[in-house]
């Protein structure tokens, strides 16, 4: 029986539809294709983008909310033959499940076929194909209603002869037709965003792109119309749109959280083993055991329990407690460290109790939201820890979870550009001007970022290839592993979502953090930190020197030791975990900190909101004169007393609100979320007002003081950490300061051999050097593969030499257990090393203990290459070296000059001079001033030589207008330059370099820290 035609009604449903999830060939977002099909009044929409489910839970969450049908699926096909697909769409939870385990099979099996893969498609799946060959095969194995053929509007000779063969078919075998249109756009227009988005795909240009890699103009979202027109004499084609979608009715029941399995010990449940665990913490924790710790523990324990998150806890505490054995450094950090239970745990290091921390903040009673516990392991050694959990809790129920690559203003416009056949350095010219962050609009690029304000953006071809790539900016390029995002489930995990490979070879999901929690699945962020090897690595290198390692567990030692809080105090913190940036180590100096409760403050008091708010000044100026504290009314004295009555954490809100407005502390934490949310209205914030005025009035709080309090609220809750946070970084910031204070060789070497931090290699060189430690070359017989520290002075490791593997540094260090190398020949004997390998080693310095000059042991690699001893283990190669070594010439070593220039080129920095020392022109010395000497000159204008180590660009506070910071360095220290933004727009496009740099300003001096004004 056929549905009734009405000329009016809208009785087709778009079954096979793709969104820019279809990387580099879907054309529109998800968003745009729903508010399409309610445009064309449309009840439900599938999503069926190939090989994947990306989109899946953002589609049906979205449709949700504009009341149309989600209809979830995927486009299958064939790795070995593209045009065998098939769509295929669930009808059911059940039929989800097999859905995200063929895809799976597709990503990570290397032999896949899909016929033999349909073959086994279990209940709750819709097949649809209109591939004449599948649909053939599949007839004879699926049940009546599980296969229909795919009817696609033909455009050409070859798809009107393959829609002629599924029809006769289907006629033939009793197999349902249905139309579809294969969407892959929105609108005919959009057909050459599409075929640009191919291009790029295909990394060539939009003029050779072939026509079957792309699809047909007519694969845009039709109307119920167009496509009843078009399958006019098939009507039942259309019909079958809405049976089918009558069938798929999924509920993903979102939100409902599934925690892994634990393996608890025999009679014990969750919560049981999770008190006798804390309990056993708490003892060790606080010794004498309080009442008031005692009764945390039990408020925490029962709020965790009654929200179901004993599991939890204990699979966290067992990862921490793995790292623990394998002496990874760890720790715990974000609201997670506002816990006892988590403290008792040993996940985090903060005592919650000595720093006044509410449990409210991290988890909360009134809202139930699952918690968040990010540990950071030492970077190094982070795969030890997420080899443990695959093992401990099942392969297949654990997975790295992805993120999404999109195309950013700068890879935008590059691929725009090649593709419309551009010259590949006129699109580095352009392009290269382009920020990596912060653009939103290449159309105003120009206006907004300075350094821009000279590319010809307006003219041909440029003004097109910004109009085009500004549509395609955001686009989901591919995916790749999150940071540290773990999923842990206690069922497989392609139940509930697919999986692939990573390019970096991780299995991965392919749903986002955000698509894994709307499934209630479990996630960890076991993140890599550098500062965590860096800490490790000094540790290790003491221990190695002096036999006895520091020791940095000792915090209350550490917080009292004076080196330590001087250099904190006087900003010299360079090479110091979150505490190294240049404002920082500005702020460090203006405020002459250097207690572990000052260095927690500091840490949030430079976040954005505090900072714009002004209230990052009101905190400098009460710190140096407490009598500049106001408080708005008594109870605020108590409350914020420690911060001057600047509410420097996000704890504050919670403080205030509780105690000002009578609010219970899990209101107050609601409170605090609902001012943090980016989607904050105008609207929800006025009322929002409006409630805590009135919950002040009632405690007696007077309005003018309630609305003052909540001005200064709202200019900060949205942006700064909590204190829990900012305490627990402030533990390791203290720990990497002491080791800098007493063991800089030691230290610099780790910051270095870790990656380094806010800065680049050659800042941290210097830093060195201003810390009295000599610098040495790479060494063929001395150097680690990593850069070492010892006796005053710091080894440039091989792994800093450009150009040579790892395999070659491997075996270099593996021949040099048998004794130090005594010649070229005796290393290219004894090595694997290659011919341009050892010419970039001698140039480079690190062949000098051979005591001949680098051309003459270029000369020496260049007969040895070419001469009988070119085999490296030839019998007769110590005659050849032997006869050779009488006709070497004598060549004068390179000049200073050049080997500063080898030094950059090979290492990426100069080692054996600043680049400020080869300036072959000086600039009058007259009115010229370094670093160390601004102190002598505030107020004055001066000029100053620098060598910039990094560069920030932020909006004025005052004028809304675009401003830059640079740091710069010379041979007496580091130095900041503000750029305002007239300055800034008259000189941009001079300030992208590293320099060298001569500026002229005013030195300024903020309570000691001095500044130049350009």
């Amino acid at each position: 029986m056929h549905f009734q035609l009405q000329p009016n009604s809208n009785m087709f449903t778009h079954l096979h539809v793709h969104s820019n999830f279809t990387f580099l060939s879907g054309a529109n977002t998800i968003e745009d294709l729903l508010q399409r099909a309610q445009e064309l009044g449309m009840k439900a929409l599938a999503l069926t983008d190939r090989n994947g489910l990306y989109g899946a839970i953002p589609f049906y969450k979205a449709a949700k909310e504009l009341g149309i049908q989600p209809i979830l699926g995927t486009e299958l096909n064939d790795p070995q033959d593209s045009e065998m697909r098939a769509v295929l769409l669930a009808e059911s939870r059940e039929g989800l499940s097999h859905i995200c385990r063929l895809i799976t099979r597709r990503k990570l099996q290397q032999e896949f076929h899909l016929m033999e893969a349909l073959e086994e498609a279990s209940q709750g799946v819709i097949v649809l194909t209109a591939n004449p060959a599948l649909l053939a095969r599949l007839s004879s194995t699926f049940k009546p209603g599980v296969l229909y053929g795919e009817l696609i509007p033909a455009v050409d000779k070859k798809s009107r002869k393959r829609a002629s063969q599924v029809i006769g078919l289907a006629k033939r075998r009793g197999i349902p037709l249905v139309a579809t249109n294969d969407v892959h756009f929105l609108l005919p227009a959009d057909h050459l965003r599409h075929r640009l988005l191919r291009a790029i795909d295909a990394n060539g240009t939009l003029f050779s792109l072939n026509g079957e890699d792309q699809a047909s103009p007519q694969s845009y979202l039709a109307s119920f119309a167009q496509m009843s027109r078009a399958w006019a004499e098939i009507p039942e084609a259309i019909e079958n749109t809405e049976a089918i979608r009558e069938r798929c009715h999924l509920d993903l029941k979102l939100g409902t959280y599934r925690f892994p399995n634990f393996p608890l010990p025999p009679g014990e449940t969750p919560f049981s083993y999770l008190w006798k665990v804390s309990f056993e913490g708490l003892k060790r924790r606080y010794q004498p055991l309080t009442e008031r710790a005692i009764e945390r523990l039990k408020y925490e324990l029962e709020i965790i329990e009654n929200l179901g998150f004993s599991t939890y806890f204990l699979v966290v505490w067992d990862i921490a407690q793995r790292a623990k054995a394998l002496r990874i450094p760890t720790i715990g950090r974000g609201s997670a460290a506002n816990s006892i239970v988590s403290y008792c745990l040993e996940i985090t290091h903060v005592d919650p109790l000595a720093h006044n921390l509410y449990f409210e903040r991290f988890l909360n009673p009134q809202r139930r939201s699952p918690p968040d516990i990010d540990l950071d392991f030492c970077w190094k050694r982070r795969d030890q820890i997420l080899q443990y959990v695959y093992k401990a809790y099942g392969e297949d129920h654990v997975a790295m979870i992805s993120t999404t690559v999109t195309l950013k203003a700068r890879a935008a416009m590059r691929e725009v550009a090649k593709v419309l056949g551009l010259e590949a350095e006129e699109i580095r010219r352009i392009t290269s001007r382009i920020p990596h962050w912060g653009v939103h609009d290449l159309r105003t690029v120009r206006d907004e970022f300075p350094e821009c304000r000279n590319l010809p953006l307006d003219r041909e071809p440029y003004r097109t290839v910004v109009a085009v790539a500004q549509k395609i900016m955001g686009f989901p390029r591919h995916l790749s592993v999150h940071p540290g995002g773990m999923v842990i489930s206690p069922v497989p995990l392609t139940d509930d979502l697919p999986l692939e490979m990573a390019p970096k070879g991780l299995v991965i999901t392919q749903y986002d953090m955000f698509a894994v929690e709307d499934l209630g699945l479990v996630k960890i962020d076991l993140l890599g930190q550098r500062s965590l090897g860096v800490l490790q690595d000094t540790v290790e290198a003491v221990e190695r020197h002096q036999r006895r390692g520091p020791e940095v567990e000792s915090l209350p030692m550490i917080f009292r030791d004076e080196s330590t809080r001087r250099l904190i105090r006087e900003g010299q913190t360079m090479g110091c975990f979150y505490i190294e940036s240049p404002a920082m180590r500005a702020l460090l100096k203006k405020l002459g900190t250097d207690t572990f409760e000052g260095l927690t403050a500091a840490s949030s008091v430079i976040r954005p909101g505090v900072a714009e708010s002004g209230m990052m000044d009101q905190y400098i100026q009460r710190h140096h004169d407490p009598t500049k504290a106001h408080y708005l009314h008594p109870k605020l004295r108590e409350l914020l007393g420690e911060t001057y009555g600047v509410m420097v954490y996000q704890e504050d809100v919670i403080k205030v609100a509780h105690h000002l407005a009578g609010m219970s502390l899990g209101e107050a934490d609601l409170l605090r979320r609902a001012m943090s949310g980016k989607l904050r209205s105008e609207e929800a914030m006025t009322r929002l007002r409006d409630s805590f005025v009135v919950a002040c009035r009632r405690q007696g709080v007077r309005k003018e003081v309630a609305q003052e309090v909540w001005r200064q609220i709202k200019s900060f809750a949205g942006y700064a950490f909590c204190k829990a946070h900012s305490a627990s970084y402030a533990i390791l910031s203290f720990q990497v300061a002491y080791l800098k204070a007493h063991y800089p060789a030691e230290f610099m070497a780790a910051v270095l051999s870790n990656g380094g931090g806010f800065y680049g290699a050659g800042a941290y060189i210097q830093e060195a050097r201003r810390l009295g430690l000599k610098i040495l070359l790479p060494d063929i017989n001395k150097s680690a593969y990593e850069y070492t520290g010892s006796d005053g002075a710091v080894r440039i490791g091989l792994m800093q030499v450009k150009g040579l593997s790892l395999a070659s540094v491997e075996s270099i260090l593996k021949a040099r257990e048998e004794g130090y190398f005594t010649s070229l020949s005796d290393l290219r004997g004894r090595t694997q090393v290659g011919l341009k390998e050892l010419h970039t080693l001698i140039r480079c310095g690190a062949l000098d203990c051979f005591e001949l000059s680098r051309p003459e042991l270029l000369w020496r690699l260049e007969v040895l290459g070419k001469g009988p001893g070119t085999s490296r283990k030839a019998k007769n190669s110590h005659e050849v070296r032997r006869d050779l070594t009488h006709i070497v010439p004598r060549i004068p070593e390179y000049s200073l000059h050049q080997r500063c220039l080898i030094e950059l080129e090979t290492f990426g920095f100069m080692a054996t001079r600043h680049p400020l020392q080869l300036l072959v022109s000086q600039p009058d010395p007259e009115g010229v001033i370094t670093a160390a000497q601004m102190g002598e000159h505030v107020g004055h204008e001066v000029r100053m030589i620098g060598w910039l180590i990094s560069a920030k660009r932020i909006t004025s506070r005052k004028s809304g207008q675009p401003m830059k910071f640079m740091s710069m360095e010379d041979l007496s220290g580091t130095f900041e330059v503000t750029l305002f933004p007239s300055v800034y727009r008259q000189y941009a496009p001079l300030s992208l370099g590293y320099g060298p740099y001569l500026v002229t300003g005013r030195v300024e001096d903020s309570y000691g820290a001095f500044s130049l004004t350009a």
